[in-house]
This record gives structure tokens, C-alpha cells and sequence, in this order.
């Protein structure tokens, strides 16, 4: 029996910091990071902008989605979900 493949991409994106009324951005000097939708993602790729957490609930705004083969999915990071909150 063959073992199911799912979609995989490359997610690159910056980690968000809160400030204190709850607004995030992406700090300063922050740089860019890959991870990957791995086979438990949650929720729904919208595309750049979009806010998703890491498996460690870390929040990311979403610069730019790269392909990536499956075979070489273990090279990157699975993130946890994404969620439907939007950054400019």
C-alpha cells in the first residue's frame, strides 16, 4: 500500500511580536524564516499577509509561499495551523 502524500510548500515568513493592546507586527531587524504545511496542518493557505502559528503556537506573518517536492519535505520545519487573521 502506498503511503498517502499530501501538499507540501515552503512557507517563508517573519514571527510576529504583540504589543500590548494586542496589535502584531514584525519587529525591527526580525528576519525571515522558512517552515512547511506538513501532513497535520490545520486551516487554510490564503497567501502572503496571512498570520499562521508554528507547532510552539510562535504567531508568523506569511511573506511568501515557495514550492517544495515532497521528497525533500524534511529539510524544512511543519508549522501547526494557519489562521484566518490577515496582516498588511
Amino acid at each position: 500500500m502506498a503511503k498517502s502524500k499530501y501538499e507540501t510548500a515552503i512557507l517563508i515568513g517573519q514571527p510576529l511580536t504583540e504589543d500590548a493592546s494586542g496589535k502584531l507586527f514584525v519587529a525591527e531587524g526580525e528576519k525571515s524564516h522558512p517552515w512547511r504545511i506538513g501532513k497535520h496542518t490545520k486551516g487554510k493557505l490564503l497567501g502572503p499577509g496571512q498570520v499562521f502559528l508554528t507547532e510552539q503556537n510562535q504567531k508568523v506573518r506569511l511573506a511568501k509561499v515557495e514550492p517544495l517536492s515532497f521528497k525533500d519535505r524534511h529539510d524544512y520545519q511543519p508549522m501547526g495551523r494557519f489562521t484566518k487573521e490577515m496582516l498588511d
